[in-house]
């Protein structure tokens, strides 16, 4: 019990010897979805990490033994430091500062809270033992990093990505945990905050409204993944976030095909596919970073873009058959592939289970180096009782909601009931719309006091 204890106060390695007892502490654990969600996340991310934005025809032929942590040769040196194989990213760091911030403050939580609870999962890596260094941030190439570390402000955070055509994707690691809120109002309001800490930007407010969705359809619902983009669609357009590009985008992935029809590691993937999902090959934001093996490779692959990216875990999330499955094509779409495995890994985990040590699964290796599965467990717990004690409800049938609407050949009738809670729910979206403005108005001020807080 001492051991536990002091291994679930930090995020660390478990030792050589101790090894094995991570395997029973899974098996006892993992009936719940939000322990499979945070250790799911934790592994797709750190395996992901070690490669992240290489180059996808790259990855397809050098990444092949996916029982052991991966290694990019070109990798920039400022990455090296502190990046151990087995550690997560920033991007866990935000999943795991979300549901401390939503345990603390509840569903009313909004975007400063929101930040300090993220700020306080920063500052506690730098607190980690050995073999990370004391005093050091955890890795990761997120704005929330570069806005601790003072190298950018968040007013100048905020006017880059308002500005942006495309927002990066770094919000979208809060948004799985959302999945868990039962109210659509709520979830899309807690969506808008996720992103507007950081990303104040229509595209990544509703890519976090996608993610939340994703996790709410497969792993507390448990829908068919067949349905899963029109689903999201059809959930996004009837809700405050709705952003046209966005819907465009959704509508155009759910007429591809399934993945597997292009190939054991996309080998037959058509360019034009690829740029589909991705954005312009090869990528141009990422003509700076070295790819391939010798680092002078042009990178295809997604770029930190948080529509592209919701798109692409959707696209996989719906045709995946499994954790070993949808781990190797978030790692084949090249790119920012961290972002993509973890959140695709974390959710498929909560639906059903990472199956390691069976063929479509995982291997032990994975969970035994993995850092911080004690503490991840912990953290999942936590939230799990708080959940327990929402009474908040749920409106999985209500239009907003937007997953069980009759298809094209099934008969629909609307009755006088169903006319007015279909002008009360408009009425209350339009109201939720009106309070975001206003309240985002409202924060500069309590952002810059928090970031400064130091």
């Amino acid at each position: 019990m001492e051991y536990l204890r002091e291994m679930s106060e930090l995020p660390r390695f478990a030792a050589a010897a101790h090894r094995p007892a991570r395997r029973r502490l899974w098996e006892s654990e993992k009936s719940s979805p939000i322990v499979r969600l945070l250790v799911g996340s934790a592994v797709g991310d750190a395996f992901a990490f070690g490669v992240s934005l290489q180059d996808a025809h790259w990855l397809r032929r050098a990444v092949k033994r996916f029982g052991e942590w991966p290694h990019n040769p070109v990798m920039r040196e400022a990455l090296r430091q502190n990046n151990v194989r087995g550690f997560y990213s920033d991007h866990t760091e935000q999943l795991l500062g979300t549901v401390k911030g939503l345990s603390r403050h509840g569903v009313a939580v909004e975007a400063v809270a929101m930040l300090s609870a993220w700020r306080d999962e920063w500052e506690l890596s730098q607190r980690r033992p050995p073999p990370a260094v004391r005093g050091v941030p955890r890795q990761g190439e997120g704005a929330l990093g570069r806005m601790f570390r003072g190298e950018v402000s968040l007013e100048q955070t905020h006017a880059e990505q308002a500005a942006r055509g495309d927002p990066g994707s770094d919000p979208l690691a809060a948004a799985p945990p959302l999945g868990w809120i039962g109210l659509s109002a709520e979830r899309a309001r807690l969506a808008a905050e996720c992103s507007d800490a950081t990303h104040p930007h229509p595209k990544a407010r509703a890519a976090c409204l996608l993610i939340a969705f994703c996790s709410r359809h497969l792993a507390v619902l448990h829908r068919p993944p067949a349905d899963l983009i029109r689903a999201a669609a059809a959930h996004l357009e009837a809700s405050p976030l709705a952003e046209p590009e966005t819907l465009a985008h959704l509508r155009a992935l759910e007429r591809l095909p399934d993945f597997h029809e292009f190939g054991a590691r996309f080998c037959a993937m058509p360019r034009e596919v690829h740029a589909q999902l991705c954005g312009p090959q090869p990528c141009p934001q990422a003509a700076h970073v070295p790819a391939g093996a010798d680092g002078r490779q042009p990178m295809e692959g997604l770029h930190s873009d948080a529509m592209r990216t919701a798109g692409v875990v959707l696209y996989l999330c719906k045709f995946q058959r499994g954790p070993i499955d949808v781990l190797t094509a978030a790692i084949d779409m090249g790119g920012d592939i961290d972002a993509v495995a973890m959140l695709c890994l974390g959710i498929v985990a909560a639906a059903d289970d990472l199956h390691f040590g069976k063929s479509n699964g995982l291997s032990w290796r994975l969970l035994e180096e993995l850092e911080g599965l004690e503490y991840l467990i912990v953290q999942a717990k936590a939230f799990e009782a708080w959940l327990e004690n929402l009474r908040l409800g749920d409106d999985d049938s209500s239009p907003f909601a937007a997953t069980s609407q009759p298809s094209n050949d099934e008969p629909s009738s609307v009755t006088m009931a169903d006319a007015s809670v279909g002008c009360t729910w408009v009425l209350g979206v339009a109201t939720i719309a009106v309070v975001m403005a206003a309240v985002l108005a409202a924060k500069p001020i309590a952002y810059r006091l928090l970031i400064r807080r130091d």
